[in-house]
């Protein structure tokens, strides 16, 4: 959303001095503010110009919904012969609460990656997604009946998504906590709580990631 530049030099002067009343139109603002103007340019030129961001959520959804026709926990195995579309639909209007728990952790993640620089900027949107919902489908417990290497091949060789590339984003969220094994205790105690949280509702939260308007 737009923002006048006299509105942001005064939030960011407040920010830094808060005891301090709002700027006058003087020295101090216009130095402010053609050095605010200054470094947004300098920020666009680094863009190339390009200000149309794709984020990671909709296409870690995507393959995760589409996931409805592999059978990777012991509920699904009666459904992986259902058409696609048909579970699609499904999945849609009620959402297994079993990939609701998957969604909402690898929503965490996906948030996590974009707190990192690392990842971020040295990474691809699909790669980003596919390590996030991989990493989630691990510390879940799912029962994936195929290797790491055979499931990247399936639902990132339409992007060119290698497996070293997801590996290493997972080895980068991995690094974001100076204990990687913290990280993943942190995070499987968030998973326990997702699961009892998403069985008492099976309903779809329209405000939740897993809401078919993402």
């Amino acid at each position: 959303m737009p923002r006048k530049v006299r509105d942001l030099v005064n939030v960011g002067y407040r920010y830094y001095h808060p005891e301090e009343q709002l700027l006058n139109a003087d020295e101090v603002y216009f130095q402010m503010r053609t050095s605010l103007t200054t470094c947004e340019m300098i920020l666009v030129r680094a863009l190339d110009c390009n200000l149309e961001i794709e984020l990671p959520f909709a296409c870690c959804l995507n393959v995760l919904r589409a996931m409805g026709a592999v059978s990777f926990y012991k509920d699904t195995k009666k459904q992986a012969h259902h058409l696609q579309k048909d579970v699609w639909k499904q999945m849609e209007q009620n959402m297994p609460h079993e990939f609701n728990v998957i969604a909402r952790l690898a929503w965490l993640f996906l948030w996590d990656s974009l707190a990192s620089p690392r990842i971020v900027l040295t990474h691809k949107t699909h790669e980003i997604a596919l390590g996030s919902l991989y990493l989630a489908l691990r510390m879940t417990g799912a029962n994936l009946d195929m290797s790491m290497t055979e499931w990247v091949d399936q639902w990132g060789a339409a992007e060119n998504v290698s497996v070293q590339s997801v590996r290493d984003v997972i080895q980068s969220l991995m690094e974001l906590h100076d204990d990687g094994v913290q990280y993943v205790a942190d995070h499987k105690k968030d998973a326990e709580l997702l699961n009892r949280s998403s069985s008492s509702d099976s309903a779809i939260d329209p405000h939740s990631p897993t809401s078919p308007q993402e």
